[in-house]
């Protein structure tokens, strides 16, 4: 009887210690396949617009100039402006001592004046007293007034005074001045610049490869690079084709006017963010492809949690996200994010709880 119990119980062993056995090996493969802790993103299609960042720099717009000219010679007496300054319509700007030339010519074309009025009034009465023809007296009549409009020209070009203040024509920026106190001028030369106001451009440098993505009328979003000033929104009006020697780039111009220009001053470094065409494609986290010598690559997390590697061709990025395009890459895919420098393909993978 105790010989049959002792039998019963070492088969009860074995059978327990043959299972435990089993469970240990198990465990122990379990525990020598390799297993990666990952987070991981989804496979999209979705339109995709690439974003160009620019630099450039605020200026006058060539446009609204107003070049500032004496109508006949002389010498800068005062000067009340400086190169930069800004000034309202109306300000005195320089003050001109008019040339003595130039009142000579006012004096004589007055004394000519005189001299039509008193031949004029010799033939009306030779002509009345029939000692003069109507074609005498039609002739005299035009030479007054002939005399006439020369004086009214040199009062318009201001030789009838002794000095002569410019002024500004509209609120502007002077932008050119080439003039100073004493300076002797001739007529016609141009004495100093006006740019209007409120009306700027922001001259933009494009790298010269990236000019054939852009077109006139393109929105570009504007911020000053120093400061805090906000954001506002403009377009291009015109994109340059050809390298401006001074910044080997190639001009684009986004032309601004009104509210736009309240805080804004020419020699101002601006940004400017140009949306390009959008496209529909396949994209993926930035942080999922990576790159080695094959070129660039991502894992997809198949159904059995196990890694497969494939190759990809990347193209635009925009918000955290690039375009990618290859076989066996499809919307929907799970794609690994983080954990994915560890893997190689076929690898098992787990996957960690994203952080909140």
């Amino acid at each position: 009887m105790k010989s049959a119990t002792a039998r019963s119980l070492a088969f009860a062993f074995c059978a327990w210690l043959g299972v435990a056995c089993a469970h240990a090996d198990t465990t122990a493969q379990a525990k020598s396949t390799p297993s990666v802790l990952i987070q991981t993103g989804q496979v999209r299609r979705e339109a995709l617009g690439a974003m160009l960042t620019v630099y450039g720099q605020v200026v006058p717009d060539p446009e609204q100039v107003t070049g500032i000219s004496a109508a006949h010679g002389g010498q800068v007496t005062r000067l009340w402006v400086g190169l930069g300054q800004q000034v309202t319509a109306g300000q005195p700007l320089l003050q001109l001592a008019t040339d003595p030339t130039a009142r000579l010519a006012f004096e004589q074309a007055k004394a000519q004046v005189a001299y039509a009025r008193k031949k004029l009034a010799q033939v009306k009465g030779l002509f009345a007293e029939q000692l003069a023809t109507r074609a005498e007296l039609a002739k005299a009549e035009q030479q007054l007034v002939n005399a006439r409009d020369a004086l009214r020209a040199q009062r318009r070009l201001g030789a009838d005074r002794a000095t002569q203040t410019l002024r500004a024509p509209q609120d502007a920026i002077v932008t050119q001045l080439n003039v100073a106190p004493g300076d002797r001028i001739r007529a016609g030369v141009a004495l100093l610049a006006l740019g209007a106001r409120h009306r700027l451009w922001v001259k933009l440098g494009i790298e010269p490869e990236d000019v054939d993505r852009l077109r006139p009328g393109m929105h570009v979003t504007l911020q000053p690079v120093f400061g805090s000033a906000p954001s506002f929104k403009a377009r291009l009006s015109q994109v340059h084709a050809v390298i401006n020697p001074a910044t080997h780039l190639v001009d684009a111009i986004a032309p601004l006017s009104g509210q736009a220009t309240r805080n804004l001053i020419p020699g101002m470094w601006m940004r400017g963010h140009i949306a390009l065409a959008r496209r529909t494609a396949l994209t993926v986290p930035q942080t999922a492809v990576l790159h080695d010598a094959r070129g660039a690559y991502l894992f997809v997390v198949e159904p059995d949690q196990h890694a497969h590697r494939i190759d990809v061709v990347t193209g635009l990025e925009a918000r955290g996200r690039v375009a990618v395009s290859g076989h066996g890459v499809h919307a929907g895919q799970t794609v690994v994010t983080v954990g994915n420098y560890e893997l190689r393909d076929g690898l098992s993978v787990r996957t960690a709880t994203p952080p909140s």
